[in-house]
């Protein structure tokens, strides 16, 4: 089952499936990061600016995986 989101990021809309990212990391300031293959573009998600799709990342990948990206 597809888990999608939406999100802004420089000012462009997007709606993805988080089941389609290959891989989700967190930066050395504790923003959540991924890349989008077919865009080459890489989005950044911060705590303070989007605390509502940067959990859901958190949550999904820790639901997902077992692994929590937060340390």
């Amino acid at each position: 089952m597809a888990f999608w989101i939406k999100l802004t990021f420089d000012r462009t809309l997007y709606i993805l499936d988080l089941d389609r990212i290959a891989a989700f990391y967190q930066t050395s300031t504790g923003r959540v990061a991924f890349g989008l293959s077919d865009e080459r573009i890489t989005i950044v998600v911060n705590q303070q600016k989007d605390p509502d799709t940067y959990e859901t990342i958190l949550n999904y990948v820790e639901q997902t995986t077992g692994h929590r990206l937060e340390e």
